[in-house]
């Protein structure tokens, strides 16, 4: 896998075969030249022998109805190994994309390729856009980049940036050996108690149905700070650009944080929060 927004491509193999590949790029494709070429490389085998691959071009599996707004070219193709695919160009993000599963003859996959094919998305859903790595998932405003991620034994990380805009997700494996017989609102205190970035009040509070906590405050920063010194003469509370929530869920036996670090009203974590399923039953 590799890639970025404007051209990337991602596979996932079994112990079998390469089961489903997906490419992608920004700008329009040239739907019928892509199909011809590819049909011709499927059926093309070693040393200018065919390959013993049928393909039909003219397969038809995935409708505009199920795709509005895409331009779709399907295929199939069927041989020792057999597959199905998709190509089509996006009126919305404008984006190019390929996208294929396959399966080897005596399985006959034909139900669960069509159904992978139809899942694919290629941009966000009312401005929230999908993020994801080893089961964590949640929602993020579209148009935020990924600046940074972490995966580690029991901790996943993913650090997402608009512009000043800033949104860091983690979850934590093992909670006992992580909170050590403290509260979510201790433990927050004292892993983020010696931060230079922000300066930052907590309250304990339950977050999601579990015990958690929310922290707020400032950034720390020049005109940080002189804005505080002008709202102190004012007498006016300062602003707050930086907000941070932390629960624990017993059932998944996860420890979870997201904050955020904003420029406007910051809407953002509250959306990021809802959308994290932490347990089978609980709301997204």
């Amino acid at each position: 896998m590799g890639g970025d927004r404007k051209k990337g491509y991602l596979r996932v193999d079994d112990q079998r075969m390469p089961r489903l590949q997906v490419k992608w790029s920004q700008g329009r494709a040239d739907l019928d030249k892509k199909l011809a070429e590819y049909a011709k490389r499927l059926t093309r085998g070693r040393r200018g022998r065919s390959s013993g691959i049928e393909v039909d071009t003219e397969a038809r599996f995935v409708g505009s109805r199920a795709k509005p707004k895409k331009h779709v070219r399907t295929f199939a193709w069927r041989g020792r190994e057999c597959g199905m695919g998709v190509l089509w160009n996006c009126d919305v993000c404008k984006r190019a994309v390929l996208a294929q599963v396959s399966w080897l003859q005596e399985e006959r996959y034909h139900d669960i390729a069509r159904d992978v094919l139809l899942s694919l998305e290629d941009h966000g859903n009312e401005g929230w856009e999908p993020w994801a790595i080893d089961g964590f998932a949640f929602l993020a405003p579209q148009d935020y980049e990924l600046v940074g991620w972490r995966r580690l034994t029991r901790y996943l990380e993913m650090t997402l940036q608009r512009g000043a805009e800033k949104i860091k997700v983690a979850r934590w494996g093992m909670v006992p050996l992580v909170l050590n017989g403290r509260s979510v609102g201790d433990w927050y205190r004292d892993v983020n108690g010696g931060r230079r970035d922000v300066r930052w009040w907590l309250e304990e509070m339950e977050i999601k149905g579990h015990e958690g906590a929310a922290a707020w405050g400032e950034r720390k920063r020049l005109a940080g700070r002189l804005r505080r010194r002008a709202a102190e003469l004012l007498g006016r509370s300062p602003a707050v650009d930086f907000a941070a929530v932390a629960w624990h869920c017993p059932q998944a036996n996860r420890l979870y944080a997201v904050e955020s670090i904003y420029a406007g009203e910051g809407e953002a974590l509250k959306g990021v929060v809802d959308s994290i399923v932490c347990h089978d039953g609980a709301d997204g």
